[in-house]
């Protein structure tokens, strides 16, 4: 316990799924806690629930796509803590998951939204935040990638987005390796999230739909994730930075469905009969 006290830390997407375990988990560990969500209901239970447990939390409205609402954040940060030294870049969505669309059903629109949520979220939070770090010391960026990032999925416009949230966490290690920062994301698998476990059901990472997708025969949960980002943000790591971490059971390893055990149940391949010249 407390591995994470005197810090502080700021999470987007904090009030629902990964980003609240992992708000919790934080205050848990001791840091306190920036609760940074556009949902105002759920954002602010998550914040009230941090404090019912002893710990210490601020709720703030903010829409990480609008670089106003990401500065106004960031200065009631430090109005209320006087520091900023965990940044947790936790927001994206699955828009052709969601909706069963594939590509060329895509819209501009959509398209648009998949990247403003999940990377320029990320810029406009590490503009605003970085310097606050830099003032206080250094400190952790931990960015919430996918497993779609580094292997094929059924969203093409999700997992080229956080394929680029891979690629800037690495970006970022290297331009702030000097000023005490590091940068690494997590790269989860198949998590029981209201948006997640494949809501599509197509591909080889469906979940739900097909037989083995895991050799960890259990879905993901928030903890999981969180536990993975407490490591991430603590001096544990200290001499980790600009790497990606995948929690997903083992369903990296998993290119293809296991195949048959004996080989009583693989299918005799037909000879082609020779032909002559």
């Amino acid at each position: 316990m407390n591995r994470l006290r005197e810090q502080t830390a700021v999470i987007t997407g904090a009030a629902s799924g990964i980003g609240k375990g992992i708000a919790l988990a934080f205050a848990r560990e001791g840091a306190e806690v920036v609760v940074a969500d556009i949902d105002s209901s759920l954002g602010e239970a998550t914040a009230r629930e941090i404090q019912q447990e002893g710990g210490r939390a601020i709720f703030v409205r903010t829409d990480v796509t609008r670089p106003e609402s990401v500065a106004q954040m960031t200065q009631a940060t430090m109005e209320a803590f006087g520091r900023i030294t965990i940044l947790c870049n936790n927001t994206g969505d699955a828009v052709e998951a969601r909706k069963s669309i594939r590509i060329v059903e895509l819209t501009d629109s959509e398209w648009n939204e998949t990247f403003d949520l999940g990377l320029k979220s990320i810029h406009n939070c590490c503009r605003c935040v970085i310097p606050c770090m830099i003032d206080s010391g250094g400190g952790a960026i931990i960015n919430i990638s996918s497993i779609a990032g580094t292997a094929p999925a059924f969203s093409a416009a999700f997992s080229a987005m956080k394929a680029g949230v891979i690629a800037i966490t690495r970006s970022l290690a290297v331009q702030y390796a000097d000023d005490n920062i590091r940068a690494n994301c997590i790269c989860p698998g198949a998590i029981r999230t209201p948006g997640g476990i494949s809501v599509a059901k197509q591909g080889i990472y469906a979940g739900i739909n097909n037989d083995r997708v895991r050799l960890i025969e259990r879905f993901g949960t928030p903890e999981d994730v969180a536990n993975a980002a407490i490591f991430l943000a603590s001096e544990e790591s200290s001499y980790i930075t600009a790497t990606s971490l995948a929690v997903d059971g083992g369903m990296l390893a998993l290119v293809s469905n296991i195949p048959p055990r004996t080989l009583d149940s693989v299918p005799k391949r037909t000879k082609r009969p020779h032909k002559g010249h």
